[in-house]
């Protein structure tokens, strides 16, 4: 009665965990705009935002990562979970 909740699954986390290949991709529903797309490991839970509606997580690069905007070099960045599409190494190797 008075124990934890578990915690309900969200559309956005699909796939998505600490250790997951991930790629940041552009959304026309806010978050930082990345250039060329990079790809990385999430390495731990970037906390949530806006009342518990956008969950984040940690995501250190394969390479240094730029932002559209010029800014940058960045090794890991905090990223909306609904950027993250999960990618198999194969297909990380060919990109």
């Amino acid at each position: 009665m008075f124990g934890r909740r578990s915690p309900s699954p969200r559309p956005d986390d699909a796939g998505l965990g600490i250790g997951a290949l991930v790629q940041v991709v552009d959304t026309d529903r806010g978050g930082e705009r990345w250039a060329d797309e990079p790809i990385g490991v999430i390495v731990a839970p970037g906390g949530v935002q806006l009342g518990g509606t956008q969950r984040t997580w940690t995501v250190a690069f394969d390479e240094p990562a730029y932002t559209k905007d010029g800014r940058g070099p960045f090794e890991r960045a905090t990223v909306l979970g609904r950027q993250l599409v999960p990618v198999e190494p194969a297909a990380a190797d060919e990109v």
